[in-house]
């Protein structure tokens, strides 16, 4: 089988807007077989079919598994669902949110210093929450091509996965807030 990586893999993309490298052996009407390099052996994995958008060769051919079909659920066309996880894939590589991460841990810390014993775990949840109200900003620069910004399905998904980030984020500064929070106030009144 195959040990090395010296040449190239095939790229699966999926509905979710990530990828897969790998060897793509088979596809059947309902799972597509790829081998993935896993600490530098290749391992068999089977990805469901309707989980997959497309398969890139490393030859260069690409074949779309994505079909448009309604009574589904897959509204959108095919061009139209590449812009949506192009939005997606940008987010992912680009969209930081360092302002609502500092806010999450400044909410975490008061509720955990000055909310008793209820107050400091709900704290990071409402922040988060209150988070998902608020636009998001699509800067120029963390676009992988600025003629993206026409199409609404690459809007789309560009904001699904950004707001997705940001409420994770919120979470995760705020829980460390509120821990932070709790033990002040444990030393200071101890």
């Amino acid at each position: 089988m195959f040990s090395q990586t010296a040449e190239p893999l095939d790229t699966v993309y999926l509905m979710s807007g990530r990828t897969v490298a790998g060897v793509v052996k088979d596809s059947t009407d309902e799972q597509l077989k790829i081998l993935v390099l896993k600490k530098g052996n290749f391992k068999a994995d089977f990805i469901d079919l309707d989980l997959v958008y497309s398969v890139k060769y490393k030859n260069g051919v690409e074949t779309v598994f994505y079909k448009q079909d309604t009574l589904f659920g897959n509204y959108y066309t095919d061009q139209e669902v590449r812009y949506f996880l192009q939005g997606e894939r940008d987010a992912m590589r680009s969209y930081r949110c360092p302002v609502w991460s500092a806010g999450a841990f400044v909410f975490g810390f008061a509720g955990g210093a000055f909310g008793g014993y209820i107050i400091p775990f709900l704290a990071p949840f409402v922040y988060a929450g209150t988070s998902t109200f608020f636009r998001i900003k699509i800067k120029p620069g963390t676009v992988s091509n600025p003629a993206y910004l026409r199409y609404d399905t690459y809007l789309l998904g560009y904001e699904k996965e950004a707001k997705k980030r940001r409420i994770f984020r919120s979470l995760i500064w705020g829980g460390a807030g509120m821990l932070s929070g709790v033990i002040t106030a444990s030393i200071i009144n101890h």
